[in-house]
């Protein structure tokens, strides 16, 4: 067991320095901000709804594995729906990675929100940010009225999301592990990079939030700009930095067992794979164009 969990660990960290390696490279590559994705350099069209990376099923996954691992009350608060950005906020995010500001943008959520039409609509996302379809099923749904924007999961739907994608409760981490993970104030640097990102991702209604953007797989930094989770220098994509020393805090924290029941019993190794792949094909500026469904 101690064997095969050092192997999985290994998996692990050799899959997250990729990713993050690979994301970094897309970053530089990206500074001057026109290297883009040929379909996101242009401005969203009829069959193109532009949608934060962080929203695409295996990052999603990804994130909702790890925080429910961690505490299952704080996946709770993962958005239960994705809602598409809107034009004005696309377009200048392609153009200013690092963000937007938000008392420019603020109106163009309004009246997005404001809006009172019922939807009936999906769309599908670029190859590149997919999963097998079997868990492509299960990742949030476009809104289909304003209602839902930045709508919590919820307890039950977050179980029920955790068991399918092979959680039990001899996976999650006890209140005292948790802590050790988190830390108390003041935290160290690493600590505080994953408190700002659990807080980002569940940045949804109820979470005292006073302006919740989870929905939208965006978060408002401490300048004042609206910018993607996984845009540079955001803290979810600094945190792959914390994460490649996975086994180093489940050996500090005593839960190495468990971290490797979570590697073994779900599908988050391939989730971590392909999550970088879309972080880099969609790198500086972590937004992607989805496709509009068929026949919508």
């Amino acid at each position: 067991m101690q064997m095969r969990s050092q192997r999985l660990l290994g998996v692990t960290v050799a899959l997250l320095a990729a990713t993050w390696t690979a994301c970094l490279f897309a970053q530089v590559r990206g500074t001057n901000y026109t290297d883009v994705p040929v379909a996101a350099s242009k401005s969203p069209r009829d069959q193109a709804v532009p949608f934060g990376v962080p929203l695409a099923p295996p990052i999603y996954f990804v994130n909702f594995l790890f925080l429910y691992f961690s505490n299952p009350a704080t996946a709770a608060l993962m958005p239960a729906y994705r809602v598409p950005l809107p034009p004005q906020v696309y377009n200048c995010l392609l153009q200013n990675p690092d963000g937007c500001p938000y008392d420019q943008m603020a109106r163009f959520f309004r009246q997005q929100a404001d809006e009172r039409v019922a939807r009936n609509a999906d769309t599908i996302w670029p190859s590149s940010c997919q999963t097998t379809p079997q868990w492509q099923l299960l990742a949030p749904p476009v809104y289909q009225h304003p209602g839902q924007i930045n709508e919590p999961l919820g307890s039950e739907k977050a179980d029920q999301l955790a068991q399918a994608l092979g959680i039990d409760q001899e996976t999650i981490l006890t209140d005292t592990e948790y802590q050790c993970v988190m830390g108390v104030p003041p935290r160290d640097p690493g600590q505080k990079i994953l408190y700002a990102c659990f807080i980002d991702f569940t940045a949804s209604k109820g979470n005292g939030i006073v302006v919740p953007f989870s929905s939208y797989g965006l978060n408002l930094n401490e300048q004042g700009n609206v910018l993607s989770l996984c845009a540079p220098h955001a803290p979810c994509l600094e945190a792959n930095k914390v994460f490649l020393k996975l086994n180093e805090i489940a050996d500090e924290c005593g839960f190495t067992r468990k971290l490797e029941r979570l590697l073994s019993q779900t599908p988050v190794l391939e989730f971590i794979r392909e999550g970088g792949d879309c972080q880099q094909a969609w790198a500086p500026s972590c937004i992607a164009e989805t496709t509009r469904s068929k026949g919508r």
